[in-house]
């Protein structure tokens, strides 16, 4: 289905019995399928086509009808419509049941809605759909008070009687004590039939209002009589009757949506659906049968309890205890499981699409290749572009017909040469969509240029490309998919080539790398070495230099004097000087050779290029260069760099450039002696045995660096060994070499607890079998960790995206005054060396240092800001955006990938949740790459497990305190307990703090209300009543950024701000004043407002509601979407709140628009969407 625009909105309710009768096209009676001898759907089955449609266009099941006919003609003999056979996929039918059935949806979920509704437990209301009690239904109070006045005091059944009520539960015993007492006085009946009826006499507005009422009087119940009252306004205000929540007549699906489908040798595959049908169908036409024979009730109600399991099963058989199984023993999938889940209708078939023209197979890298170019093997070119070729054959008369060109192509022994010169061609211009799994964000996806490869059977692959995409060469698959269609192309070479998706939205940091080999030739041709050939001399300009090169004079590292031009000389990467014309410059040959290499405005580089110095320099030319000229230099800093990382040779071998130092068994003798001291103290009392730990650990711990300092000072600084690691070509640091040859030291348990017997060896001695044992166990933790933490990790990412999904830009301005404050002091304790990166991109809400407010400051702007030394600066934040749906232009600032003001309709939080969840996967490695190795200063509340902790809004297992007022603090320390105790003029408040827990207040020391009073992880929930939603929204902010900048990862603050929005979008409604909404409410904030003033300018009482924080999925579950919280998680409890509500679905996100086959808004049109959702 592709939506045209002509759906604006999508509501779902219950049906009543009548509406389900009209949408039907007929009842079907009989449990069969098709007749296996005609092949042909039985009649009055669960395919039949006079009630669902002829199983061929326009052809009728007897073969009178074969051609089109008029619309809406049925053949006179076998009944069928003479239509298309499409209406197989959208026709409905019916099974009128014998008995009522309760929808298990309504009946069986927690909590029960029919079950709150009539005031029983779910239990209770189980068993009576069970046939196990009746419900009292109706009492003759007459009757009753003359059967009472003749019963005998002492009689036991006369109180029974007198306390029965109707709505009363009784057993089966008490119902025929009663019955044979006083059948007449009462009527009672059990299963579906009682609730129907007991649904049928409520009255919603007296419930609503005894509810109110209940609220306001009784506190004990209120919470219990706040859920009932919700749902009670829902079905009022939706005009929807409760007892529809009880079948009479169950709907049937189409039969193309559950097909039966043929498999040969007379066998067929059928959906499991079918069989849960034909259940359905066997029971209720066995309870006709024993209705039409007088059955006693006793038989009835065990067919018509048989019957409500079956129709249970049929809604959702996961759910109960003991599911049906299949004939291939497993649980039949029932509606709700077709619906929910990862397999599901939702996630698999609305939302995952699928795709032709793909291809698929391994990686190699390829230096020939630009920045913009892949290279793709034959056998997926001809793939791929078979209807093109097919097209430019006949259309070059190559070929006579597009048959006879098919062959041409598939031709593969001896195919026609002149296929390759139309292939060729054909691939001029034409792009490409590579695709690494898994696709965390948006540059794992990106457009190519094709080049075509007739010697290979890989997909060809530029070096610098792969970081984007988190690839290596190491049998990593990539899968190829091509644009059809013209614009679909100048759409993928415009927005999705890799030359113009140079920067990483997640930190506006450059997505090209140059790693590895190209580092390793770039450091070597710009390194300086001291005892070269031909030191010292001058040169009159940089070609006499390298002609000097060229003869042999110099080499590429000698120290030299050259007479530069016009200038700017950058000693580091932070050190600018403007140089004189003909200024002499001491440098190298190689350096001359590398400055060739950049534009003009990056000249002169006159240091040493290491893989972060090389990352600055291409931040800089995206900076001041622009993307194209950028790409180029890119391109060449590649060719040079694998040039000549193949002439310098460089190479090492363990045996002959790595030793053991000679010191290191001094030093281990020397720790061992420490040992036995620190062991004879702890044997004498001396000290606990917590402390000879703690001295052991760091007693090995001075050992390793003492073994790393002797180590790292006989290594030769000139050799391949220690080129390589100043060059940062490799992922290897100091510490591996330090486990090559010296001591691998302290490791740590899976629980993060230091082991304190360390290992003394290094792989080059060889290890004792204790410490391999100690190893293996160590670096295995980092193993398992992976595997569980990657379903997690991904878990996470969805969660985020989801959270992100309504966060978008839709209009340029909202016009807030509010804004965020962001101080020097706060990026100083946030590790950050100042607040320039934290400001860069962002809009100025007041005038500061000669910037008027609305400035959007770049890097140069934001280094201004820094340089004047400006303590604090007040920006524009998505958390004080006033958008009711979406956010501005000018709260988010800058589209971190494109270094502009932000286009409407960017789906900036789909770009937060990935940008987040992408590096997210590193958290959970640390172990892994790390080997198991101990680290002293690690915490192990960090990584992963606080993210998530942060991110879902939930306690710590021990909280730090918080001061719930503001008043004086006083400090009292007893024998290792500390007791906080807080005074104000009108209260006081005390907590005692567990043994070892820092203390941040001093005696006597005034604290507002929200002040930290100890270390410790904050409870956001107490943050946000002590601090409110700013304090709150500040510190999930700053401790997600602690966590991930301990990892070496930086992520833009505005991604984060665009998640914690949402997450702190809704209010708790205390009381609803004169407004629509309920006490208890969960309400979007920005709606409440809206409400809120609309009472107010009408002259009512507005809604009074406390800010509150709900975690990831709350947030996404809570959105005004229902289709885009049920196609989240709980879909079915989403479906049937929603449905209760009959609420309605805008249409205005970007899965709501998939979802019905739409156009997601884009940059594109961003300014169109954003009018419409305004």
């Amino acid at each position: 289905m592709m939506n045209d625009g002509s759906i604006k909105a999508l509501r779902i309710s219950l049906a009543s019995p009548k509406q389900i009768l009209a949408h039907s096209y007929g009842e079907v009676t009989r449990a069969e399928t098709i007749n296996y001898l005609t092949q042909k759907p039985e009649p009055g089955g669960l395919f039949c086509e006079r009630i669902f449609g002829p199983i061929k266009d326009w052809c009728c099941a007897c073969g009178k009808y074969k051609r089109e006919r008029t619309p809406g003609l049925r053949c006179e003999k076998c009944g069928v419509e003479v239509t298309r056979s499409s209406t197989r996929r959208e026709r409905l039918g019916h099974i009128t049941l014998a008995a009522p059935v309760a929808h298990s949806w309504f009946a069986r979920s927690a909590p029960s809605i029919i079950a709150l509704l009539l005031d029983l437990s779910t239990r209770s209301l189980g068993t009576l759909l069970s046939y196990s009690a009746y419900l009292v239904l109706d009492i003759a109070e007459e009757e009753r008070t003359t059967l009472l006045a003749h019963l005998d005091a002492k009689d036991a059944r006369r109180d029974d009687l007198a306390a029965l009520a109707v709505g009363d539960l009784l057993d089966v015993a008490q119902y025929r004590t009663l019955c044979a007492l006083a059948g007449t006085v009462f009527t009672a009946a059990s299963g579906a039939e009682a609730v129907r009826a007991r649904l049928e006499a409520l009255d919603l507005d007296s419930l609503a209002a005894d509810l109110r009422a209940m609220i306001l009087s009784d506190p004990a119940h209120a919470k219990k009589a706040m859920k009932q009252l919700h749902l009670v306004e829902a079905f009022r205000a939706s005009g929807i009757a409760p007892a529809w929540m009880i079948f009479e007549v169950l709907p049937v699906l189409p039969p193309e949506l559950r097909p039966l489908v043929p498999l040969g040798g007379g066998r067929y595959a059928t959906s499991d659906v079918n069989a849960l049908y034909e259940r359905v169908i066997h029971r209720n036409n066995r309870i006709k049968k024993f209705i039409s024979k007088d059955a006693p009730d006793l038989i009835l109600n065990q067919e018509k309890r048989l019957l409500q399991d079956a129709c249970d099963a049929l809604f959702d058989n996961a759910r109960r205890k003991h599911p049906v199984i299949g004939s291939h023993k497993q649980p039949l999938k029932s509606l709700t499981d077709i619906l929910k889940g990862k397999e599901g209708r939702f996630r698999r078939n609305l939302l995952g699409k699928r795709v032709d023209y793909s291809g698929r197979s391994v990686i190699v890298g390829d230096t020939s290749l630009k920045l913009h170019q892949c290279g793709l093997p034959t056998k997926i070119c001809l793939e791929l572009f078979k209807p093109f070729l097919i097209r430019m054959l006949v259309e070059r008369h190559h070929a006579p017909n597009a048959h006879v060109a098919k062959r041409m192509i598939e031709r593969t022994r001896k195919p026609d040469p002149v296929i390759w010169d139309v292939l060729a061609e054909v691939l001029i211009g034409k792009v490409v969509l590579l695709n690494r799994a898994p696709t965390l964000h948006r540059l794992s996806i990106q457009a190519f240029e094709v080049v075509w490869m007739s010697d290979s059977n890989a997909i060809r692959l530029h070096p610098c490309v792969c970081s984007a995409f988190n690839a290596d060469f190491d049998g990593d698959q990539m899968a190829v998919h091509l644009p059809l269609s013209d614009a679909s192309q100048a759409e993928a070479r415009a927005l999705m080539l890799s030359t113009r998706n140079l920067r990483s939205p997640a930190s506006g940091e450059p997505a090209v790398s140059i790693s590895q080999e190209m580092v390793l030739g770039l450091f070597y041709l710009t390194q300086a070495r001291p005892s070269s050939k031909g030191s010292g001399r001058l040169f009159a300009d940089a070609d006499d230099a390298l002609c000097a090169l060229d003869h042999g004079i110099i080499d590429l590292h000698t120290s030299i004097v050259v007479r530069l031009g016009t200038h700017t000389l950058y000693e580091a990467p932070d050190t600018r000087s403007v140089l004189p014309p003909n200024k002499r410059v001491p440098t190298t040959a190689g350096r001359l050779i590398f400055n060739q290499l950049l534009p003009e405005a990056l000249q002169y580089k006159n240091y040493e290029m290491t893989k972060e110095r090389l990352k600055l320099l291409v931040a800089e030319s995206l900076r001041v260069c622009g993307e194209q000229a950028t790409a180029r230099m890119v391109d060449a800093l590649k060719r040079a760099g694998f040039t000549y990382a193949t002439r310098s040779g460089i190479s090492f071998s363990v045996l002959s450039d790595i030793a053991v130092p000679p010191a290191k068994h001094e030093l281990l003798a020397q720790a061992d002696t420490h040992i036995l001291e620190i062991a004879e103290q702890a044997q004498l009392g001396m000290i606990s045995a917590e402390e000879a730990d703690q001295q052991r650990i760091a007693v090995w711990q001075a050992t390793t660096d003492a073994i790393s300092s002797r180590l790292e000072a006989a290594l030769d600084q000139w050799g391949a060994l220690a080129t390589i690691i100043k060059s940062g070509a490799t992922k290897a640091k100091f510490q591996q070499i330090r486990q090559l040859s010296g001591m691998r030291g302290l490791m740590a348990r899976p629980s993060g607890e230091i082991i304190v017997i360390p290992i003394r060896g290094n792989y080059l001695e060889g290890l004792t079998v204790r410490e391999t044992f100690i190893a293996a166990s160590a670096a295995r933790n980092g193993f398992m960790g992976r595997s569980l933490n990657t379903a997690t990790t991904g878990y996470l990412t969805r969660k985020l995206v989801e959270a992100g999904m309504e966060v978008w830009i839709t209009m340029p301005d909202c016009g807030t005054s509010e804004s965020v404050c962001i101080t020097q002091e706060d990026s100083l304790a946030l590790g950050l060396p100042n607040m320039q990166s934290r400001i860069v991109g962002r809009m100025l809400a007041e005038d500061v240092a000669g910037l008027r407010a609305g400035t959007l400051l770049d890097d140069t702007q934001a280094a201004h800001l820094v340089a004047q030394a400006i303590p604090a600066v007040r920006v524009r934040s998505v958390l004080a955006c006033q958008a009711t749906y979406g956010v501005c232009q000018h709260c988010y600032g800058s589209d971190l990938a494109r270094g502009t003001l932000v286009r409407l309709g960017t789906a900036v939080g789909i770009i937060a949740g990935q940008s987040i969840g992408e590096p997210g996967t590193q958290l959970s490695m640390r172990a892994f790459h790390s080997g198991g190795i101990a680290n002293a200063a690690g915490d192990i509340r960090a990584g992963l497990p606080r993210v998530i902790e942060l991110f879902e809004g939930r306690t710590p297992p021990q909280p730090a305190p918080l001061a719930p007022f503001a008043g004086i603090m006083h400090v009292e320390k007893d024998t290792g307990e500390v007791t906080l105790r807080l005074s104000a003029p009108t209260e006081t408040w005390s907590v005692t703090l567990p043994a070892g827990q820092q203390v941040l207040v001093h005696d006597g020391e005034s604290v507002e209300m929200g002040t930290q009073l100890a270390h410790g992880a904050c409870d956001p929930q107490t943050l946000i009543a002590t601090r409110g939603r700013a304090g709150a929204a500040r510190y999930l902010i700053d401790e997600v950024q602690r966590v991930f900048r301990g990892t070496g990862v930086y992520i833009s603050e505005k991604h984060i701000e665009c998640i914690v929005r949402q997450m702190l979008r809704y209010v708790l409604v205390r009381d609803p004043g004169d407004t629509t909404l309920l006490p208890g409410d969960i309400a979007d904030r920005f709606t409440t407002l809206e409400m809120n003033a609309q009472v107010l300018a009408q002259g009512g009482t507005p809604a009074v509601a406390q800010p509150i924080l709900l975690g990831l999925t709350r947030t996404v579950l809570q959105t005004r979407s229902f289709l885009a919280a049920a196609s989240f998680q709980e879909t079915s409890r989403v479906l049937m709140r929603a449905a209760i509500g009959g609420r309605e679905d805008p249409i205005r996100g970007y899965k709501e628009q998939l979802v019905i086959g739409g156009r997601i808004p884009t940059p594109r049109d961003g300014e169109r969407t954003a009018r419409r959702v305004a």
